[in-house]
């Protein structure tokens, strides 16, 4: 069966048996987010086009949400940027009810080299320590200026013992910080959620051959199970 073939037979049997709200990847970027958002789609949601959502969520970081809400109620399902950041997930939580979050995780030595090898493909260098500030400012993905910002809010910015803000481009991919950042983000995540487990699963997609979990935490028939139809790798 073709991946068009299986969503024509997955569509009905997905919307016959949804009994949830929106479906939410909260993983953080290079953690299977991509993958997630194929087997959302092959069982049957609308999913959200990434650069559209990105495009649609550039108020969220101002405290501004209107204009994502409203894009947002066209689609069944939403990955990466601007879920996979910061705690934008509880706020989500908040404003759409009955709704289902997946945390994407890897191993987090293996999710930093990820990382860093998914960065020096986009900027043509052998090692992340070549790509500067200014590099990163050129960068044009969504609107001049985008990527630069959303890596300030997720690496530059911090707050000290005395909670004053601090800001510093080494952090972006100094290993030890982005580690930790990463690994507090995911026990935040965790425990937002303690209350109700049953609206989050913690997954890592790495060593799924199948789409098995998926389904079961969605509720959904055991005939939409497929092969893990990774994507994106680095």
């Amino acid at each position: 069966m073709t991946r068009d073939e299986f969503r024509a037979y997955a569509l009905p049997l997905c919307h016959s048996a949804r009994r949830f709200n929106k479906v939410f990847g909260i993983g953080a970027n290079k953690t299977g987010t991509t993958t997630l958002g194929e087997v959302l789609h092959l069982i049957g949601l609308n999913v959200a086009p990434q650069a559209l959502t990105e495009l649609n969520s550039l108020g969220i970081h101002h405290g501004e949400l209107n204009d994502l809400v409203s894009f947002m109620r066209a689609y069944d399902a939403f990955q990466d940027r601007p879920f996979s950041m910061k705690s934008y997930y509880a706020q989500m939580d908040a404003l759409f009810p009955k709704s289902k979050f997946i945390l994407t995780y890897r191993d987090p030595e293996q999710w930093f080299a990820s990382r860093c090898n998914f960065a020096k493909r986009n900027y043509g260098v052998d090692d992340v320590a070549k790509i500067t500030e200014s590099a990163l400012k050129e960068r044009t993905h969504v609107k001049p200026g985008y990527m630069y910002r959303m890596n300030e809010i997720d690496w530059f910015v911090d707050v000290d013992a005395q909670l004053q803000l601090t800001r510093s481009f080494a952090r972006m991919f100094d290993q030890k910080y982005c580690i930790a950042q990463y690994q507090q983000r995911n026990q935040e995540i965790i425990r937002h959620f303690s209350e109700r487990p049953q609206d989050l699963l913690v997954i890592d997609l790495t060593t799924e051959s199948d789409t098995h979990k998926i389904i079961n935490f969605l509720g959904l028939p055991v005939g939409l199970v497929t092969a893990m139809p990774h994507a994106n790798k680095t």
